[in-house]
């Protein structure tokens, strides 16, 4: 997992082709759309849900890059190994779904500026409140290993 400011993104670098054209994408064209190869870029609008209504999820094929563009959601990060009442692993959607009770998580909120990098190790939790629902649009960069 890596969480950090947009402004420090050109601190990384990275030897995998697709993770390296995401977060160049991610630096100069956020609002653009992404003609690559390399990775998918998705753009979505949805309101937060409660806490209490969300799992974990995970995937094997692919790194996620979650950002932001406007609104907050609330977001907690842990290992995979962490993960209990596990679904069956969905190969086609490459996802399945989880609950985590241990302590040991990042939790945090995502809004503009930010971004956050989950790889196949990572069980990551989004699109929640803690609160009150925000209006979220958001891209999520998917980059197949």
């Amino acid at each position: 997992m890596i969480y950090d400011k947009i402004a420090n993104a050109d601190l990384y670098a990275f030897r995998h082709a697709g993770l390296s054209g995401a977060m160049e994408d991610l630096k100069i064209n956020q609002l653009g759309n992404a003609d690559s190869t390399l990775f998918q870029k998705n753009t979505s609008q949805f309101v937060t849900v409660p806490l209490s209504e969300k799992q974990y999820e995970a995937h094997k094929k692919y790194i996620d890059i979650h950002v932001v563009l406007e609104g907050k959601e609330y977001v907690e990060i842990s290992h995979i190994g962490c993960m209990t009442n596990e679904t069956a692993y969905d190969e086609t959607r490459d996802i399945w779904f989880g609950d985590v009770a241990a302590e040991s998580k990042f939790q945090g909120h995502l809004e503009p500026g930010y971004f956050l990098v989950c790889f196949p190790e990572d069980t990551h939790l989004v699109g929640a409140h803690k609160e009150e629902e925000t209006d979220v649009k958001k891209i999520v960069y998917k980059i197949a290993l």
